[in-house]
């Protein structure tokens, strides 16, 4: 699609964002949480799962604002 031409919807690109990266980060979350797989250290793993907490919390915050915005 032409940059020009299209549509400018800032709270639909900051959710689909949203969810890719938690989408991203729940799947790197379940594939070194397995039995295993020893490729990622410890501070590695925290870091992927406090990244996700941080997303998580992030969407949930948008959601309450997208909520309050529209009750106006």
């Amino acid at each position: 699609m032409n940059e020009s031409k299209k549509m400018d919807f800032p709270e639909l690109d900051l959710g689909l964002s949203l969810a890719k990266a938690e989408g991203n980060l729940n799947f790197l979350a379940n594939a070194t949480n397995t039995e295993g797989d020893q490729t990622l250290t410890i501070t590695q793993g925290m870091a992927i799962l406090d990244a996700l907490n941080a997303v998580q919390e992030a969407r949930a915050k948008f959601q309450v604002i997208l909520h309050e915005q529209r009750k106006k």
